[in-house]
């Protein structure tokens, strides 16, 4: 699409829909999901005609299939005895009730977990030996604890609420693309898009560009380039094979050159001239 701006420059419009699907680039995790390369041959050149180019993603659907316990923060450590024993939740969507029965299933029969009715916080107790829960677990978040937590008289409660609530937000990253989009994980360079996920589980989480946020696109060209959708830590999520689908928009604005003479007009200017 042309436009032709008030300041004598033409905008261009070019948009890509793109996705995590396989035939639309080369997935590089699978059923996961969530990172994939994509090479459009010259996507965006740049060359003496334009003045500056912008970048923004009007639309994208990610689908909220991901689980609130993964990879990333299933393994529980527990220290009793001198001895570290460690347990794996397998990944799925939790509740309190669930996760108890869980626990109790991977636990030895000497442990038991209760969840206190009025505060939301899980106490762990053992019929023998006390014992300590190891801040090296991932899952210290899901269970509400961080660092070494360590039982009194054979009882532990943890210090904080439980948490099965699904991942506040999903970010988009792309090293090429990325300008002042910024995040409050450590490596937040290449964050092109954070998405509040408002979604019910297995819902569509709906993203539209209303504000008309765009930045500064600064390479020369653009062939190919990686996307990958993450949590806040650049962990890329597990959509367990259901695509997302969503646009780049390019805004190219061109400078807006005078015609050269026809050449009969050349030709007449010169006649008028001799």
């Amino acid at each position: 699409m042309e436009v032709i701006q008030p300041n004598h420059q033409i905008q261009d419009t070019k948009q890509f829909h793109l996705s995590t699907r396989g035939d639309a680039g080369y997935v590089i995790n699978g059923n996961m999901k969530s990172q994939i390369l994509f090479n459009i041959p010259d996507a965006v050149v740049v060359d003496e005609s334009i003045d500056y180019i912008q970048f923004s993603i009007p639309y994208a659907v990610v689908p909220n299939s991901f689980y609130v316990i993964n990879a990333t923060n299933n393994v529980l450590q527990v220290l009793q005895s001198s001895i570290t024993s460690t347990y794996t939740f397998p990944f799925g969507n939790y509740t309190a009730s669930t996760f108890i029965t869980q626990f109790k299933a991977l636990l030895p029969n000497t442990f038991n977990i209760t969840l206190g009715q009025n505060n939301n916080q899980f106490t762990i107790t053992h019929t023998t030996t006390n014992f300590t829960i190891l801040g090296t677990s991932t899952i210290d978040s899901i269970m509400g604890f961080s660092g070494n937590q360590a039982s009194t008289s054979l009882s532990l409660t943890m210090p904080r609420v439980c948490n099965f609530l699904p991942l506040p937000r999903i970010c988009f990253r792309c090293s090429k693309l990325a300008n002042s989009f910024t995040s409050s994980s450590i490596d937040s360079g290449d964050v092109i898009l954070s998405i509040p996920n408002t979604a019910k589980l297995n819902g569509q989480i709906i993203y539209t560009n209303n504000t008309s946020s765009k930045t500064l696109f600064k390479l020369d060209s653009l062939r190919d380039f990686v996307v990958s959708l993450t949590d806040d830590d650049g962990n890329l999520l597990d959509f367990n094979g259901i695509s997302s689908f969503w646009v780049f928009q390019f805004d190219i604005f061109r400078k807006s050159l005078e015609k050269p003479m026809s050449f009969r007009n050349i030709v007449n200017l010169v006649n008028s001239n001799t």
